[in-house]
């Protein structure tokens, strides 16, 4: 194991691991919830974004990638940090959300991730909400979230 973050409310814990894997852990339990698979190579890091509804992963491959830890699914596409030499040893989230890992080549990169959490807020922010007939045009069938009010 090389790294270990809690949940911000203190019921998740995960694990980075020489096996490529995130593991979610209860910690009231002591037992495994959940195996995150996608890194190939060591997990190096391992951050909890402040509202937790986000795991970022940094690893030997090169990318920070970014989970779901309510369902261990991937949100996004990998984060190409490759230009970190030796991959993203350290991921870290700030306050307000931004994201940053931190490498072997010592320079430190920032990531805006809330569009990930809420797309359709980040949207809005820069587009305004969109009408009734926008909706049904780009998002046929979806239900219109409320982040947009």
């Amino acid at each position: 194991m090389h790294a270990v973050a809690f949940s911000p409310d203190g019921r998740q814990l995960a694990s980075a691991g020489f096996d490529g894997t995130v593991r979610l852990w209860d910690p009231a339990t002591g037992q495994p919830a959940a195996t995150l698979e996608g890194h190939d190579g060591i997990v190096r890091g391992v951050a909890f974004s402040p509202d937790g509804r986000l795991l970022a992963s940094g690893g030997d491959d090169g990318t920070v990638r970014l989970w779901d830890p309510a369902t261990g699914q991937p949100v996004g596409a990998p984060i190409p940090a490759s230009a970190q030499t030796g991959g993203a040893d350290m991921v870290t989230f700030s306050p307000d959300g931004t994201l940053a890992s931190g490498g072997p080549d010592g320079i430190v990169r920032l990531w805006r991730v809330s569009p990930f959490t809420h797309a359709y807020a980040a949207l809005c922010a820069d587009a305004g909400p969109p009408t009734p007939q926008e909706w049904n045009h780009y998002a046929s069938g979806e239900p219109q979230p409320k982040v947009c009010s």
